[in-house]
């Protein structure tokens, strides 16, 4: 089990407007996250019924989070292309320069704590 000073959570919203490209970043992401991350200890999708998702990704540490964007590299380009985030939530402290290195907008409701 990770150390709560280490791991990291990430929960985000998103809506999505190109349905063929987010399928695609599934195709991509899913199976490496399932065979080959055994640091990641969550990783789940929900849709509620006006079609928003919320994503929960939970790593062991900032190496984690890290590994995970250089193995997915091809589908965080579909995830990207093919959502907008509405808000993040990152718990734990990611590695320095994440946010931008990944262009992940910093937003009003983006928090971190």
């Amino acid at each position: 089990m990770p150390s709560p000073d280490t791991a990291i959570t990430l929960i985000f919203s998103y809506t999505v407007h190109d349905k063929a490209l987010f399928q695609s970043y599934l195709e991509k992401v899913l199976p490496v996250t399932e065979a080959d991350e055994p640091y990641i200890l969550a990783y789940e999708i929900f849709q509620n019924e006006e079609g928003v998702y919320t994503q929960r990704e939970v790593y062991a540490d900032g190496d984690a989070l890290a590994k995970h964007f250089e193995l997915t590299a091809d589908g965080q380009v579909d995830f990207a292309a093919a959502t907008e985030i509405l808000s993040l939530i990152a718990l734990g402290t990611p590695p320095a320069g994440w946010f931008e290195t990944h262009q992940i907008p910093k937003r009003r409701d983006t928090t971190s704590s």
